[in-house]
C-alpha cells in the first residue's frame, strides 16, 4: 500500500484540528454557561435584597409592606416568569408564592413548627442553627413543571430573621447559551473553512520543491551521477538529499571501479589470449609437437584460471546481497572435500602439509568460503618454499571462528601487506610471480560479506606468510 505525503500530512493535521476545535469549545461553553449563570444570579440576588428592604419588625412580629406596583415591577420580566417568597425563619409565610419549593433540608427543617408533636410520640425539638448562614443560596428547582433558578438569602430583624426566595425560569439563560453556542459553532466551521484551504493550497505549495526535486531527477540521464543541490530544497529534507548524493558518491565510485576492472580483466586476459592463438599457430603447422601440446594445455588452463577467478571476484562482491540466504557450513566437510588436491600438489613440490581442522560450522555461503580457503591454500602451496611446510588449521577461537593458512617461503613485507589485497596486484619479490593477482583481493571480499577480518602476519619463526581469518558463526554486516 503506497504512501502519499500529502495525505500523511492533511491526515495529521485534521485530527489534532478537530481536537482542539472541540476541546476550545467545550472549554468555551462551559466559560460561557458560568459567565451567563453569574450575571442573572447576581440579577435574582439584586431582587432578593430588593425585596428584603420591605420587611419590617411589627409587634406582632415580621411583616412584608411591599406595595402593588413595586411587586409588579419585580414580577414583570419579557421572557421569564418570576416568583418570589418571605417567610420567617420559623416557617410563616410573610408573602409572595407559597407554593415556592424549598431550597434545601435546613429550609425544610426550618419551616417546622415549634415543637413538632409526631403522632404517638413525645414531642420533638429540632435541632436549628442559633444563626442560619447570610451567604446566598442558588438552586436549581422545578416548579409548576418548569425548570427554575432560585437564590435564598437570608436577614434578620432584631432577633427575628426570615428567608428571601426569588426564583425565575430559564429562557433569558437558554436563550443566551443558545445565541453563544451558534456564534462558537459559527467560529469553529470558519476556522474549519480556514484549515481546510490551508491544508487544501498550503500543503501542495509547502510540497511543490518536492516535486521540483522529482522532475529533476526524471530528466537526468542514466549515466548523470552528479550531487544533487540541496539550495532548493526544504531544510527537513536535506538530510534525505545528503543520504542521496552520498549513494551517487558510492554508485560512481562502483562505476570507476568497474571500469578499472573491466580495463583490468580486458588487459589481463590480452596476453594469455595472444600466447594461445600462438600455441594455435605452431600447432597447426606442427601437429605432431608435443611439447606445443603442452604449452596449448597450460595457456588453455591459465585462461580457465583467470576467468575463474573473475567470476569468483564478482561473485565475492555480489557476497553482503548473498549472505541474505546464508546456511549453516560445516567448515571440516569443505576443507576434506579439497585435501586430495591439496596433496598432489605439495608432493610435487616435495612440501610438508600438515591440516588441523576441528568440526565447526558457521553461518555463510558454502562456495564463497569453499573459495575462500581455495585461495588461501593455493597462494601457500604456490609461493611457499619447495621442501618447505604449508599448515592450515580451522578452530574456534573464542567467540569466532579462526582460519589459518602459514607457509616458510619468502613472506610478505610488512610495507606491501595492504597492497596485496588490490585487484591483480602481484609482489614483485616473489619468485613465482605468474598469478593471476586476485586471490587475496577474492579472499578479503568473502570475508568482509561475511562479516570478519582477515590480516597477514610473518609464519613460523618470522620466516613466510601466514593469513589469519576470523569469521563470526553468525553473520554480521561488513565493516
Amino acid at each position: 500500500m503506497q504512501t502519499s505525503l500529502r495525505r500523511t500530512l492533511f491526515s495529521s493535521l485534521a485530527a489534532p484540528t478537530l481536537v482542539l476545535l472541540l476541546t476550545a469549545g467545550a472549554v468555551a461553553y462551559s466559560s460561557a454557561r458560568w459567565v451567563v449563570g453569574n450575571a442573572y444570579d447576581a440579577n435574582l440576588l439584586n431582587l432578593a435584597q430588593a425585596i428584603a428592604t420591605h420587611v419590617h419588625a411589627t409587634p406582632d412580629g415580621l411583616a412584608l409592606r411591599l406595595a402593588p406596583e413595586v411587586e409588579a415591577a419585580v414580577r414583570t420580566d419579557a421572557v421569564d416568569r418570576i416568583y418570589f417568597r418571605v417567610r420567617e425563619r420559623q416557617g410563616r409565610v410573610l408573602g409572595g408564592d407559597a407554593g415556592l419549593p424549598l431550597l434545601d433540608d435546613l429550609d425544610a427543617l426550618s419551616s417546622l413548627p415549634i415543637p413538632y408533636t409526631p403522632v404517638g410520640r413525645e414531642p420533638t425539638y429540632p435541632i436549628l442553627p442559633t444563626v442560619p448562614a447570610a451567604r446566598p443560596v442558588f438552586r436549581d428547582l422545578t416548579h409548576a413543571g418548569q425548570p427554575i433558578r432560585a437564590v435564598r438569602l437570608y436577614r434578620s430583624q432584631g432577633s427575628a430573621g426570615f428567608y428571601v426566595t426569588v426564583a425565575e425560569t430559564l429562557g433569558k439563560r437558554d436563550e443566551a447559551m443558545g445565541r453563544l453556542v451558534a456564534g462558537f459553532s459559527w467560529a469553529a466551521l470558519l476556522l474549519l473553512i480556514a484549515a481546510g484551504v490551508a491544508a487544501r493550497f498550503g500543503i501542495p505549495s509547502g510540497l511543490a520543491p518536492l516535486a521540483r526535486l522529482e522532475r529533476s531527477l526524471r530528466a537526468r540521464s542514466g549515466t548523470d551521477l552528479s550531487p544533487i543541490d540541496p539550495a532548493g530544497v526544504p531544510q527537513e529534507v536535506r538530510e534525505v538529499i545528503g543520504a542521496l548524493n552520498g549513494l551517487l558518491d558510492r554508485l560512481r565510485a562502483a562505476n570507476a571501479q568497474q571500469r578499472s576492472f573491466l580495463q583490468d580483466a580486458a588487459h589481463q586476459l590480452r596476453t594469455p589470449l595472444a600466447g594461445l592463438q600462438v600455441q594455435l599457430e605452431l600447432l597447426e603447422s606442427r601437429p605432431a609437437d608435443a611439447a606445443a601440446r603442452a604449452r596449448l594445455r597450460h595457456s588453455v588452463a591459465r585462461i580457465t584460471r583467470l576467468a575463474n577467478q573473475l567470476l569468483a571476484l564478482a561473485r565475492a562482491e555480489a557476497g553482503e546481497r548473498l549472505m541474505a540466504d546464508a546456511t549453516e557450513v560445516d567448515l571440516a566437510a569443505l576443507i576434506d572435500a579439497m585435501v586430495e588436491d591439496w596433496v598432489e600438489r605439495a608432493d610435487a613440490r616435495q612440501i610438508d602439509l600438515g591440516i588441523e581442522r576441528e568440526p565447526v560450522r558457521i553461518a555463510g555461503d558454502p562456495t564463497l568460503l569453499q573459495e575462500l580457503i581455495a585461495n588461501l591454500m593455493d597462494n601457500a602451496l604456490k609461493y611457499g618454499r619447495t621442501h618447505g611446510t604449508v599448515s592450515l588449521r580451522c578452530a574456534r577461537a573464542g567467540e569466532s571462528v579462526l582460519i589459518e593458512v602459514c607457509d616458510d617461503g619468502p613472506g610478505i613485507p610488512p610495507v606491501v601487506r595492504e597492497q596485496v589485497f588490490e585487484r591483480f596486484y602481484r609482489h614483485a619479490g616473489t619468485a613465482a610471480a605468474t598469478g593471476s593477482g586476485l586471490g587475496l583481493s577474492i579472499a578479503r571480499e568473502i570475508v568482509h560479506s561475511h562479516g570478519g577480518r582477515i590480516d597477514i602476519d610473518d609464519g613460523p619463526q618470522d620466516c613466510g606468510t601466514c593469513v589469519r581469518v576470523r569469521l563470526p558463526p553468525h553473520p554480521r554486516p561488513a565493516p
